[in-house]
């Protein structure tokens, strides 16, 4: 097994070479966080004397983390993008220093920002990015770089020859450490895999387990990445993270690792992503995603988000999330089935029997959805009183539903493909999160929208790279607490629309559902117990229906509030 880096642990069941590209957000921030399954613990005394080796080198750890734009979301290697000016020097010394290189380019124009260092172990890769055709045509002419008696080659880099659309382009500019990581290790399907079916073996649910770790305690440069604009951590960058973890944990379970890659994992479907703690920056973050139940070519993949206690050190239960993921045979493009589950203690026998239910509700909500059988009496009865209050004089302030809706264009860029070569659906969940949270924000601007739950949500086609994305969000419903003043639930849909512009065909991507919580919570402000309750008001029959679909939402989320799930948090 490679050993990628002293500043990663990585287990030996899902580790695969790292630097496959070295253009990538990872290779920049690859000491902040490990990955492990349950077969293989930490080395936590090679972290320990990594950081210790670190910390007695300024120079050293400034090259590792020093980023001259860092934004909050970036990485120091995101503004290379004229990758026909750019030149890459390999296998240089652990000793160089940016300005080494800038002296030996001293009389060449370079970009701003455009001389990019990572490093490997002890082996370091330059690249530098020239301001003109002239000066980088210079540069590859001189075909080595001296450096203390040593020749290192010059090669142009060549990034324009990759195809956007091909499954396993190994460049993901725009994501986070943990996915890019993630995808690293999986990598990309084999390209002639067989079409014979594999026969089918049972695995144990604790051999697809995989554990994130993210360090945010002690190191500022990962935690700036997380960073929303209010202090706190942002949710977007977790459901880019949780879906990467889903697929992968999925695959862990579907395929053997001797044999060739014949199957592509998605995700179908969110049951549900609740949160139970705020995201605070300060503290260290574990995730934990396990296979729990396994249909004919579905797996639901639990997730577990804890984080750390700084005063008591004790792991505290932040979110849950379970992903339904699906294999598909990517010649014949249809379901193809994955290895049984092996169930044996009493908890993975729960789990099981809880995927179950988890499958048959999901069923039921279909078979149940406004959009197959109308209202219940007791619903049409609610949509008339809110008819009759409409017409009279109340102590509502009423939102026509309508004036809510707040929409958002995206042309689907290759920086944001996964790694099957279409837009990763980590980025979709994270877009609809945005575009939500903006939705609820201007609507109820006296409170900073609290996220607590995502439901229903569901990946209905592909969305390749170069499709127009169109997202239209809107507050279908709000509830308020009935022991507190101007203290809201807010449910938000969002429907994802993606457009193939050379021919028009426009067709639903994506459903999101996001439940919000909102009170008067901006500097200190303290409510007015004279405003005005907000109501939102559908006013035609179409939202009407989906009035009443976001109600059922909150309403069942507030029956998990009331149900206690912790035995799965100590197993």
């Amino acid at each position: 097994m490679n050993n990628i880096s002293k500043f990663i642990n990585i287990s030996k069941t899902c580790t695969s070479r790292l630097y496959t590209s070295r253009i990538t957000s990872i290779c920049h921030q690859r000491s902040l966080f490990t990955t492990k399954n349950n077969n293989n613990n930490i080395n936590n005394s090679n972290l320990a004397s990594s950081t210790s080796s670190l910390l007695s080198n300024n120079n050293v750890i400034k090259r590792y983390y020093q980023s001259p734009n860092v934004n909050g979301n970036k990485s120091s290697f995101d503004d290379i993008t004229d990758f026909q000016n750019t030149i890459e020097i390999k296998n240089l010394p652990s000793t160089i220093t940016k300005n080494d290189l800038k002296t030996v380019f001293q009389d060449y124009h370079i970009a701003t920002h455009g001389v990019k260092m990572v490093f490997d172990e002890d082996v370091g890769f330059a690249y530098i990015t020239f301001g003109n055709k002239k000066d980088f045509n210079r540069a590859v002419e001189l075909k080595t770089f001296a450096l203390n008696g040593q020749e290192y080659p010059i090669v142009p880099l060549q990034a324009t020859a990759l195809n956007w659309n091909q499954a396993g382009s190994q460049s993901y500019l725009n994501r986070t450490a943990v996915t890019n990581h993630l995808w690293k290790t999986r990598g990309p399907m084999a390209p002639n895999a067989a079409t014979t079916k594999a026969e089918l073996i049972s695995k144990r649910p604790g051999e697809s387990k995989t554990e994130i770790d993210l360090f945010f305690s002690s190191d500022l440069a990962l935690r700036e990445m997380y960073l929303s604009p209010y202090g706190h951590l942002r949710v977007g960058r977790f459901l880019e993270d949780l879906d990467a973890l889903a697929g992968s944990t999925a695959i862990k379970h579907a395929e053997e690792a001797n044999e060739d890659r014949k199957m592509t994992i998605v995700t179908a479907s969110v049951d549900r992503i609740n949160l139970l703690r705020t995201l605070v920056p300060d503290r260290d973050i574990k995730m934990e995603g396990i296979v729990t139940y396994v249909g004919s070519s579905s797996m639901e993949v639990m997730i577990k988000v804890r984080s750390k206690d700084n005063q008591t050190q004790q792991w505290e239960p932040v979110l849950v999330a379970y992903f339904t993921m699906v294999a598909r045979d990517p010649i014949l493009r249809k379901a193809t089935p994955v290895n049984h589950l092996d169930c044996q203690t009493p908890m993975e026998k729960k789990l099981f029997e809880d995927g179950k239910k988890h499958k048959a509700a999901r069923l039921n909500y279909s078979q149940q959805s406004l959009e197959n059988l109308p209202p219940t009496s007791s619903e049409l009865q609610t949509i008339h009183n809110l008819f009759m209050i409409s017409k009279s004089t109340t102590n509502l302030e009423l939102i026509p539903m309508k004036d809510t809706l707040c929409q958002s264009t995206i042309l689907c860029q290759p920086q944001e493909k996964n790694i099957n070569g279409n837009i990763f659906g980590g980025y979709l969940m994270r877009k609809g999160f945005e575009i939500a949270f903006s939705t609820c924000f201007l609507r109820f601007n006296k409170s900073l929208p609290k996220f607590v739950a995502m439901d229903d949500i569901s990946f209905l086609n592909p969305v390749d790279i170069g499709n127009i994305l169109s997202l239209e969000s809107t507050i279908v419903y709000s509830h308020p607490f009935p022991d507190a003043v101007q203290k809201y639930y807010a449910q938000v849909e969002v429907l994802a629309y993606v457009t193939e512009p050379l021919s028009g065909n426009r067709k639903l991507s994506n459903v999101f559902n996001f439940t919000f919580i909102c009170s008067p919570s901006i500097n200190n402000e303290i409510a007015d117990p004279n405003q005005k309750v907000k109501q939102i008001l559908p006013q035609t029959y179409s939202e009407a229906m989906k009035y009443l679909a976001g109600k059922r939402i909150v309403e069942r989320h507030r029956e998990c509030e009331a149900t206690d799930n912790m035995e799965i948090w100590f197993n």
